[in-house]
């Protein structure tokens, strides 16, 4: 039941911003790395952020995507839709499916995730991203995920 009040709430964030200015999403476009989360330190982490008009596709090298709207909303240019994890590989996230917000917040992206868990209640994520790839080693890290229709 808590999970479809969070639903909620965050259709109801869509609701209320689909009223707002569009943005054009290039505050958002580019490759960002991962400083912190609350699902665990991940030194590796990255993301890949590329603009399709007015839809968003963002791809993360540990196993997730989503497809987002950019919308500005009072002085903050926001981001939100939903993705999945990809079904192999991604722990206990295989698989599900879940609704995402970015905000830019100066210098850094500050995303907040909503999954389902096993129970069935949802489990938030946050996470802050600053621009570029993880330093080490990067140009011998795979390429970012391919999309894949969700």
């Amino acid at each position: 039941m808590k999970f479809l009040r969070g639903v909620g709430v965050v259709c109801l964030l869509s609701f209320s911003l689909a009223g707002a200015a569009r943005a054009d999403g290039s505050a958002f476009a580019g490759q960002w790395r991962q400083l912190t989360s609350t699902a665990g330190r991940c030194d590796q982490c990255y993301i890949g952020i590329v603009r399709h008009g007015d839809l968003l596709t963002v791809t993360s090298n540990n196993g997730w995507q989503a497809v987002m709207n950019v919308e500005n909303f009072l002085d903050l240019e926001l981001a939100a839709g939903t993705g999945q994890w990809k079904s192999t590989g991604a722990g206990a996230y295989g698989g599900k499916h879940f609704g995402i917000q970015f905000v830019r917040r100066g210098p850094e992206l500050q995303m907040f995730m909503v999954v389902s868990q096993a129970t069935g209640r949802p489990l938030s994520i946050r996470a802050t991203f600053e621009r570029g790839l993880p330093a080490t080693n990067w140009r011998h890290q795979p390429a970012p995920i391919e999309m894949q229709r969700i």
